[in-house]
């Protein structure tokens, strides 16, 4: 059974970043379903670490961390499943850790790499696995907590942003928590084979009797992960809601539907299959709905990517990493450990200032190839622009606004240099590219 092109094309927005044409031909000759099964299939993906970055070379932190930058930046582009980039920026948004911080490429591509193999795979697993990361060991400085020193920041942290979210602990509890945290470090012994890589430490962990969400006994740090999201009924639900609660403000639109909540929380709570829930979010109707539509702005990364792969120009072209930053999205880079935030956030006169330096850098480049556009009729100008950006159907204040600028340049007889540039530029600029 065929699906809506319009529907795929939503669906491919959202989760690959752009609706590319052969993926919504593709796509549209099956049902929703097996679009969305392609959609989320990784099989056969290459995640291998570049060998630039599958090492630290402290002499070269600035260079290594350009490179980084921009291999992430054009594996968006180019994947062949770019859900699966998706996915990894989201968890490196939520599961989050800052290189500035961090300042050790291994660790942080490491991280990364983590998150990328387990993109769609299980959140128990995975939130496992991210507590014993030396990048999140140093970021919220685990690696310092010891038992005659406690420190509570990834205990703290490990239930109000990465499981529970606030209000779903009691300060007792962080305490606890901490505590059984103490002892999982890293190991910095000069010249030892596993050199900054994970170390528990029995001597520095704390083997006394805590009490946590009211259990009594000597709990260790992944015993606290598997309390929340395995053994406690009652924590594992509000996680699994919470999560999910993230995952759609991140696909579709702020404030999660109740029934939307209520209808993937039990099963994502009974097996942690990341997924499946995300299947099961893709195919409700809601996500197709008029607000969902028209309810996400693109964040910095999803624009630049976008742009990218309309203009064909990659990373050694644009240097994205810098723009991204003043956008208010440098990758790597998270401003803290809560993350980005969607929508408003990315939208005020900085960071729209900020996106239209990118817009002109692309415009000068790619200038040669669309510079007869002033020799076209306004209709066919305005109709390229919205080709070559996919801005489909176009909004009549875009129109509007095209038409109004190239009838005066024209009238003046100004098409020289500047008419083509200028609505490249007013094409990237325009709402329909800034919503996903």
């Amino acid at each position: 059974m065929a699906t809506d092109p319009a529907v795929i094309k939503h669906l491919l927005r959202r989760t690959e970043y752009v609706a590319r044409p052969a993926r919504v031909t593709a796509l549209s000759a099956g049902s929703l379903d097996a679009a969305i099964d392609n959609i989320l299939d990784f099989t056969g993906i290459d995640t291998t670490l570049p060998a630039a970055i599958d090492h630290t070379d402290s002499a070269n932190q600035y260079d290594q961390y350009v490179f980084a930058a921009q291999w992430w930046h054009d594996r968006m582009v180019d994947s062949p499943k770019p859900m699966q980039e998706k996915m990894t920026f989201f968890w490196h948004g939520h599961f989050t850790s800052a290189w500035n911080k961090v300042n050790d490429t291994l660790m942080m591509t490491h991280q990364n790499k983590l998150y990328r193999d387990n993109a769609v795979g299980n959140f128990y697993t995975l939130t496992q696995a991210m507590a014993l990361e030396p990048a999140m060991l140093v970021y919220l400085d685990n690696q310092d907590n010891s038992s005659g020193s406690p420190n509570e920041n990834f205990a703290r942290e490990l239930m109000e942003l990465f499981t529970l979210g606030i209000g779903n602990y009691a300060e007792s509890d962080v305490e606890a928590s901490a505590r059984a945290w103490t002892g999982f470090g890293i190991d910095w012994t000069d010249g030892s084979p596993t050199y900054g890589q994970y170390k528990f430490y029995p001597g520095d962990h704390d083997n006394g009797n805590k009490t946590f969400f009211g259990t009594t006994k000597n709990w260790d740090g992944p015993g606290i992960i598997t309390e929340i999201l395995v053994n406690n009924p009652t924590k594992k639900l509000i996680a699994a809601r919470y999560i999910i609660g993230k995952l759609w403000e991140h696909f579709a639109h702020p404030g999660p539907p109740t029934a939307v909540l209520d209808a993937l929380t039990p099963g994502f709570a009974a097996n942690w299959d990341i997924k499946a829930m995300l299947k099961a979010m893709f195919l409700r109707a809601e996500f197709y709905s008029t607000t969902a539509l028209q309810g996400l702005v693109r964040t910095p990364v999803d624009w630049v990517t976008a742009l990218m792969y309309h203009s064909g120009l990659r990373s050694a072209d644009l240097n994205p990493q810098w723009y991204t930053d003043t956008m208010g999205q440098e990758p790597w880079n998270p401003p803290n450990v809560a993350g980005w935030k969607d929508n408003a956030y990315f939208i005020n006169t900085s960071t729209m200032g900020a996106r239209a330096e990118f817009a002109a850098q692309i415009s000068y480049l790619i200038l040669p190839t669309w510079d007869h556009v002033k020799t076209e009729t306004i209709a066919n100008a305005i109709a390229d622009m919205a080709n070559l950006f996919d801005l489909n159907p176009l909004s009549t204040p875009t129109s509007n606004a095209m038409t109004s600028y190239l009838t005066a340049q024209r009238a003046a007889e100004h098409q020289g240099y500047w008419e083509p540039r200028n609505l490249l530029m007013m094409s990237m600029l325009a709402p329909e590219l800034h919503v996903a």
